[in-house]
């Protein structure tokens, strides 16, 4: 598992890869919050290379939204099995998914 930022003025894209589960989360936790609290624009996660999502992501990406707004965050590239987690967990319609 990795996960890598790319900032410009107005965006920050965090990319993760493989596994989001508890464990891997629980590790970057600490280095994504650094990253969005002091940033002022859209932040995107891009979940091209994820596999898995644990419901510790599902609570990750909702404090976030609770953090920057629904207007400044957006996930990108998402697998259908990753878009269905979100849509039965019922944040489907309050997160920006593509």
């Amino acid at each position: 598992m990795s996960t890598k930022f790319i900032k410009t003025d107005k965006q920050l894209t965090c990319q993760f890869s493989s596994r989001m589960d508890t464990t891997a989360c629980m590790e970057i936790e600490n280095e994504i919050n650094e990253n969005i609290d002091n940033f002022q624009g859209q932040i995107v996660f891009e979940l091209k290379d994820v596999t898995y999502i644990a419901s510790s992501f599902l609570r990750f990406c909702g404090r976030t939204v609770k953090a920057v707004g629904c207007d400044n965050f957006t996930l990108v590239n998402a697998a259908p099995e990753i878009k269905k987690v979100f849509r039965i967990a019922g944040l489907v319609e309050h997160l920006n998914i593509s």
